[in-house]
């Protein structure tokens, strides 16, 4: 929206008020600029903060109208709203003799607006005057208040110091541990402590880093809440104190925590301007995202640090005790309804529970002491979660009391009431400290209905080499092993994500009833690798309740712009949903009810419907659509009725052995290295070197015998599979191959096991022992593919990127021995004869009529989210022979890409180009048809249709364009020792390439024309059941 729609928006809004109000009074009108402020602040990253205090120097506190604030609570800029009917400069000042602050002011009567900084008058404008208005708001939000500036200035500081700070104060801990035996015993206790509560996972060093990041941060939070019982009386607080005065103390500890000094004194002085407690627990959990961030940014990652908006959590309080209500009898307020957050961060779910409560100090009281539960794995978001609920209490009830709830223990190793009392729990809670023991215990042994939260977001990370990845969680995923993924028809599967792991483990631990509320990724709604969750949440519960709030920003285009703000801000990529998930013995089956946000809403917009739309009001006003599930488990996009009638290409159970009713008997994801970079190249010899590098290190880092993190060799590329492997096979060019790397590009491939994480015996049966045996295969974009569905034959081994998520349908199968069998079943020979009356019909011309169909416009429309949820299944259309044709000559095309006769492109020159070696472009102007290869040499004559030819969101031609481009590599590793590519050496094969690809991409589209004027009768959807 442009600033002039905003201001437009700001006069309709004011003439309606006037209408409906009838006055010009401030408090009738004074809504409409403030709309127009809130609008406007987002697109500064700041929010509107009305009636919000400001404290004078004579100690009284005034109210503005409104305050613009930033993350951190500091003070951007003030607004007045006046009546229309007052002398305005009168008015203005009467406010300043008051004490109104003056650097940085907006007064405004409706008619007259006047901007005032560091005490001058800097402008006064007519609010009818659109670019007049427009300029004054420029001119205000554009305003940098020293206090601002200061506090950046001490953030910048911080982020530059922190890192010799951490290296002196790993210093100071290595030599206590060196020589200090007290300290040593000391250390080693804890360690095994940690060890007991979190996992025998945690390692010294990452005890280490509990101890610095409780020494840097103890001043934080003494200057935020200086008045706390906090570190004096929380258990662990104190066990880390004892620990770090057992060898830092004194001058030691001044000298070393005066670099950071500056950041400190900003904290305090901007902690002393927030007023609430409220405001202090806002302040301090964005002075936790940027000091987390700063201080370990790949666990900011793993963690998921971004924490909940206040609309998200009330949303989830008012529809989890709305259910209580309706299913139980029961508000969150009543005995035996104990509530837990799995993973609370900085206490957000629980502080807005207390602030639910605050009516019923009794029943605070008592839900405070026994049943509000929270459980945190990071030590400085369980600091902080205690102190945020603990001030909230004494804010409430006039006195502090320490919040025996929270435990610092990891949710996903302790699975509760019904383990607890099944005899099956572990001794897993050893103490880290005696009071933490017991309170996990006490969290065992009270059933807990009600659990909600916000479970991490970050489902893995990009490379093993980040020594990132989220921990592992044995017992859940057995648990996601015998229930989701048993009944998953996906080929593959990533059920382990976090939040499905929560998922797992709060629908086991609130036992026969209760109620799940979780905002989480919002894939379970209809990806397919979720198949088997959904119906097993089906099963497992008696109503659910979504509320779907998109904002996927791993798309593109129309479909990115529709998913469009995310409630997080946009500090995640995922979408994400409110779900709800009641277990009711007393009802049958399972009721679902779904309500998806409209397009294109922003973050605001999206968090303004929160509160304002409680769900049950939504349930009320019928405004959550009734699902009703699939046999397969579909809940949203699901298939079109007549599929099921077509025949399925591939099957998991005629895959292995158990049936034959599928055109293909063996199908498999297509090659996946998990270190591309390592294994492919346009260079052979670059490659060998590549591949010889690698070889040696990890060979001497398996010698070493040692493959934990904190010693592995990171020049090269590893990952969970490679960890498990013991040794590399010395070079060998026999291992060098050719594969499809994307769509018409081809690559020198090391086709070695160990090096390429998915490279598995089924290759070997498509390709045959030594991977060289030729073997047409049709290549299909994978179920869970964000593109549109793609299909590309290949005479040989290709990337599982080659096509998005590249399922193979090979032609042949090859046995050890080297022969070969047919890979299209008797069962579908026998279904197409049947169908077409025609025994005539051979196994080769189904492979044909196949390709064609997966290509038919029609088809791929009509079954478009077919195609996404499932392998494709194949309409029987009238004109066999037809299709088969068409399908040949695809395949002809595609697969003999290399070999098809060039189009006759023009190349054209420029001589008068400089001697220097000429600069790559491979950039195209498609509307007149000319690709510039570099800054001497173009081609011209590109017919338009050339570029309709698509494979996923790109034409053919421009994955070439996108391969060959110069590009520095993300590996450092390669990046500094093996950066040789150079597009000039290829030059002439991309010339010769783009030519070919042209006439490949308008001889498709001339079939795929063909196929869409097609005479009905040869295209029969209809009546296409096989």
């Amino acid at each position: 929206m442009t600033a002039m729609h905003d201001i437009e928006a700001y006069w309709r809004e004011l003439d309606a008020l006037r209408r409906v109000a009838g006055a010009e009074h401030e408090g009738a009108l004074s809504q409409a600029f403030a709309g127009l402020l809130k609008v406007r602040a987002v697109e500064h990253q700041l929010v509107l903060s009305q009636q919000h205090p400001f404290p004078t120097p004579t100690g009284k506190t005034l109210r503005p109208d409104g305050a613009l604030l930033d993350r951190v609570r500091l003070v951007h800029g003030w607004w007045e709203a006046k009546d229309s009917s007052d002398d305005l400069d009168h008015e203005i000042a009467a406010k300043l003799a008051k004490g109104y602050p003056t650097d940085n002011i907006v007064f405004e009567d409706t008619r007259t607006a006047v901007l005032i900084q560091n005490g001058q008058e800097v402008l006064r404008v007519a609010t009818g005057d659109g670019p007049a208005l427009n300029r004054l708001l420029d001119g205000f939000f554009a305003f940098r208040p020293p206090e601002v500036a200061h506090f950046d200035q001490a953030v910048a500081r911080f982020r530059a110091e922190l890192p010799t700070v951490i290296a002196a104060l790993n210093d100071l801990l290595t030599a206590a541990l060196a020589h200090e035996t007290a300290f040593q015993q000391r250390f080693a206790a804890f360690l095994a402590q940690c060890q007991h509560t979190i996992g025998g996972r945690v390692t010294a060093s990452q005890a280490r880093e509990m101890l610095i990041q409780h020494i840097l941060t103890e001043q934080i939070f003494r200057d935020i809440f200086p008045v706390s019982e906090f570190h004096r009386a929380n258990h662990l607080a104190c066990t880390l104190t004892d620990l770090e005065s057992a060898f830092l103390r004194g001058e030691t500890r001044r000298n070393l925590l005066i670099r950071l000094e500056p950041y400190y004194t900003a904290i305090r002085r901007t902690a002393a301007g927030a007023i609430s407690a409220a405001d202090k627990q806002e302040f301090l959990k964005a002075i936790y995202e940027d000091f987390y961030t700063a201080y370990n940014p790949r666990d900011a990652d793993k963690l998921g640090v971004v924490y909940t908006p206040g609309e998200v959590v009330r949303f989830i309080l008012a529809g989890c005790d709305w259910l209580a209500r309706r299913h139980f009898g029961k508000s969150l307020s009543d005995p035996e309804l104990d509530i837990l957050d799995p993973c609370t961060g900085t206490g957000a779910f629980i502080v807005e529970l207390l602030d639910w409560l605050r009516g019923d100090r009794t029943a605070l009281a008592r839900k405070y002491a026994e049943e509000i539960h929270a459980n945190e794995i990071a030590i400085l978001p369980y600091y902080i979660a205690c102190l945020n609920i603990e001030q909230t209490y004494a804010e409430i009830m006039g006195t502090w009391r320490e919040f025996a709830g929270a435990c610092f223990v990891d949710t996903l190793a302790n699975w509760g009431f019904e383990l607890t009392h099944r005899g099956a729990q572990s001794d897993l809670f050893g103490a880290l400290t005696e009071e933490n023991r017991r309170r996990i215990q006490h969290q065992n042994t009270r059933r807990i209905p009600v659990i909600l939260g916000n479970p991490p977001y970050n489902a893995s990370q990009r490379s093993e080499n980040e020594n990132n990845k989220n921990e592992p969680a044995p017992i859940a995923d057995a648990r996601i092993r015998a229930t989701y993924l048993a009944e998953s028809s996906a080929q593959k599967t990533k059920l382990y994500d976090p939040y499905i792991r929560f998922f797992r483990w709060a629908s086991d631990w609130i036992g026969q009833e209760g109620i799940i509320g979780f905002i989480t990724n919002r894939s379970y709604l209809d990806g397919r690798q979720a198949d088997g969750f959904r119906q097993i949440v089906a099963r497992e519960f008696q109503e659910i309740w979504v509320v779907d709030l998109k904002g996927n920003a791993r798309t593109s285009g129309e479909r990115r712009r529709q998913e469009a703000g995310n409630v997080f801000d946009d500090k995640i990529r995922v979408g994400v949903a409110i779900g709800f998930f009641v277990r009711n013995p007393n009802l049958e089956g399972c009721e679902i009810r779904h309500i998806a946000l409209d397009d294109f809403m922003t973050a605001v917009a999206k968090r303004r419907w929160l509160a304002a739309h409680p769900l049950r009001q939504l349930a009320r006003d019928g405004e959550l659509r009734r699902i009703r599930p699939t046999a397969n488990g579909d809940w949203l996009n699901q298939p079109t009725a007549d599929w099921s009638a077509f025949l399925p290409v591939a099957d998991k159970a005629v895959k292995a052995g158990q049936s034959e009713q599928a055109i293909f008997r063996l199908f498999a994801s297509s090659i996946k290295t998990n270190r591309d970079e390592w294994v492919y190249d346009f260079d052979k010899k670059q490659l060998k070197r590549k591949v010889q590098y690698f070889i040696t290190a990890f060979n001497r880092q398996v010698a070493s015998g040692t493959l934990h993190p904190d010693t592995l060799d990171y020049s090269i590329k590893w990952s969970s599979t490679l960890k498990t492997r013991n040794k590399l096979p010395a070079y060998s060019t026999k291992r060098l191959l050719k594969s499809l790397w994307r769509p018409f590009v081809t690559k020198h491939y090391y086709a070695e096991k160990t090096m390429s994480d998915r490279l598995t015996a089924l290759h070997y049966q498509i390709y045959g022992a030594d991977l060289k045996q030729d073997n047409l295969c049709i290549g299909i974009s994978g179920g869970s593919a964000m593109k549109p569905f793609q299909a590309l034959a290949f005479n040989g081994l290709a990337d599982y990127e080659c096509v998005e998520k590249n399922q193979l349908l090979p032609r042949w199968i090859y046995a050890p021995d080297g022969s070969r069998q047919d890979n299209i079943t008797d069962w579908a020979l026998i279904q197409f004869r049947t169908r077409y009356q025609d025994m005539s019909i051979e196994k080769p011309a189904i492979f044909d009529y196949v390709y064609a169909v997966l290509h038919d416009p029609a088809y791929r429309e009509t079954y478009a989210l077919n195609l996404k949820a499932a392998f494709p299944r194949i309409p029987c259309y009238a004109d066999f022979r037809q299709w088969a044709a068409w399908g040949q000559a695809l395949l002809a095309l595609h697969a003999g890409f290399a070999s098809v006769e060039p189009w006759p492109l023009t190349r054209k020159e420029d001589w008068a180009a400089p001697p220097a070696p000429p600069n790559p472009r491979l950039k195209a102007d498609k509307t007149a048809g000319v690709i510039e290869i570099d800054s001497m040499t173009r081609l011209e004559g590109v017919p338009p249709e050339a570029w309709d030819y698509r494979l996923g969101n790109r034409s053919a031609l421009d994955w070439i364009l996108e391969e060959y481009q110069e590009a520095t590599p993300r590996d450092p590793t390669l990046r500094d020792q093996f950066n040789a590519y150079r597009f000039a050496d290829y030059k002439e094969a991309v010339l010769d390439l783009l030519g070919r690809v042209t006439r490949v991409s308008v001889e498709t589209m001339q079939i795929l024309r063909a196929m869409g004027s097609a005479v009905p009768e040869s295209r029969d959807l209809a009546d296409a059941g096989c």
